[in-house]
C-alpha cells in the first residue's frame, strides 16, 4: 500500500468514525508533520461534515421512521447504492486533493481556493479568469487559481450557476461526483448535491457537453436544455422547455417546476437547514410549481398542503408529512 493510499484509508476510517485510537494517533501524527496535507483533509472534512453530519439519536423522526419501516426509499438496493455514491464521491475529493497538493508543490504558484455557502447562504465570487460564479446554500467549489495548462477546471458540490469567461482554447470544466460539463462560454445552472439521486444541469447561453463519470455516453446542450442524470441508473433524460429566469435563487427565490414532493423536500432540507420526513410514497410524488419569496418554511408548508391535500408536524428534531386522513 503506497503512503498515499494509507492515508487516504485513515481518513475514511476518520470521516465514517470507524477509526479506531491506535489508527486515530497515526492520522493525527501524519497531519502534525504534514502542514499541506492537514489543509487538504480540512476540506475533505469541511465538505464529509456539510452533508454527512453525526445523526442525533432516539429523536422522534427516526423513532417515526423505525415504526413505519421507512422501505419506499431505504431498499437494500438504493441504500447500496446510495453508499457506493458516497464513497464515490469522498474518493473524488481526496484524489482531488491530493492532486492538488501535489501540483502546488510542484508549481509553486496556484493556490487551492474553497469557496463555500452555509444554509440560507448564498454568495457570488469572480474566478482569476474573470468567470463569475453564484454558490447555493451547503454549496462548495474547489478551484486551483490561477489556473494553469490547456484547461479551467473546478470541483462543485451543491448546486451553482455560472457566467464563464469566455476562452476558446481553454475550455472551462466543471467536475461533480457524477458528471463532467465542459464549456467555452456560456451561462447555465448546475445541480449536483452528493445526497440527490438526481443530478441536474440547465442550460441559459451557449453550449456545454456532459460527460457522465460511468460511461463513455456524451450529451450535448443547447440553450433552453435541462438534462437530469441519475446517479443511481445512470441513465440520462434530456428536456428542451422554457427554463425561465436564470437561476431565480439568486435573488432569494425557491422555485419549482412540475416536481414531486421528495425532491421539493430536499431543497428546503438545504435552504432552512432541517430534516424532513415524508411517510409515504403517494404524497412524495405529488408534484407541485410554484415560486416563493422570502416566506418561512412553514408558510410554503402551509401553501403546499393547501394545494394538494397532505398534513404536516413541526418539531424540534424536524418536520414530518403524511397524508391528510
Amino acid at each position: 500500500m503506497t503512503k498515499k493510499d494509507n492515508i487516504n484509508e485513515l481518513i475514511v476510517k476518520k470521516l465514517t468514525d470507524t477509526i479506531n485510537e491506535e489508527d486515530n494517533e497515526r492520522l493525527n501524527n501524519k497531519l502534525d508533520k504534514h502542514k499541506s496535507t492537514a489543509r487538504s483533509y480540512s476540506v475533505i472534512e469541511t465538505f464529509w461534515r456539510s452533508y454527512f453530519p453525526k445523526s442525533k439519536k432516539h429523536s422522534i423522526i427516526q423513532q417515526t421512521e423505525k415504526k413505519l419501516g421507512f422501505t419506499y426509499q431505504k431498499s437494500p438496493k438504493t441504500s447500496k447504492w446510495k453508499w457506493v455514491g458516497i464513497a464515490a464521491t469522498l474518493l473524488l475529493i481526496i484524489s482531488m486533493a491530493f492532486s492538488i497538493h501535489y501540483l502546488i508543490e510542484k508549481s509553486k504558484a496556484p493556490t487551492l481556493n474553497q469557496y463555500s455557502c452555509s444554509a440560507e447562504e448564498i454568495k457570488e465570487i469572480t474566478l482569476s479568469d474573470g468567470t463569475k460564479v453564484w454558490l447555493n446554500s451547503s454549496s462548495l467549489l474547489i478551484a486551483s487559481e490561477p489556473f494553469i495548462g490547456i484547461k479551467r477546471e473546478v470541483t462543485l458540490f451543491g448546486e451553482a450557476y455560472f457566467e464563464v469567461a469566455p476562452n476558446p482554447e481553454k475550455p472551462f470544466i466543471i467536475e461533480t461526483s457524477n458528471l463532467k460539463t465542459k464549456v467555452l462560454g456560456t451561462h447555465f445552472n448546475v445541480v449536483a448535491y452528493p445526497t440527490d439521486d438526481i443530478h441536474e444541469i440547465s442550460l441559459y447561453e451557449g453550449k456545454v457537453q456532459l460527460n457522465p463519470n460511468t460511461n463513455n455516453n456524451t450529451a450535448i446542450l443547447n440553450p433552453g436544455d435541462r438534462a437530469y442524470y441519475n446517479v443511481n441508473t445512470g441513465k440520462m433524460k434530456l428536456l428542451h422547455t422554457d427554463l425561465g429566469k436564470p437561476a431565480q435563487w439568486r435573488d432569494g427565490i425557491l422555485r419549482f417546476y412540475d416536481e414531486d414532493l421528495f425532491s421539493i423536500s430536499k431543497k428546503l432540507e438545504r435552504h432552512f437547514e432541517t430534516r424532513i420526513f415524508i411517510t409515504d410514497s403517494v404524497t412524495g410524488n405529488m408534484k407541485y410549481s410554484g415560486e416563493f419569496e422570502e416566506e418561512s418554511l412553514e408558510r410554503i408548508l402551509e401553501l403546499l398542503s393547501v394545494a394538494k391535500t397532505f398534513e404536516y408536524k413541526i418539531n424540534n428534531n424536524g418536520i414530518i408529512i403524511e397524508s391528510k386522513k
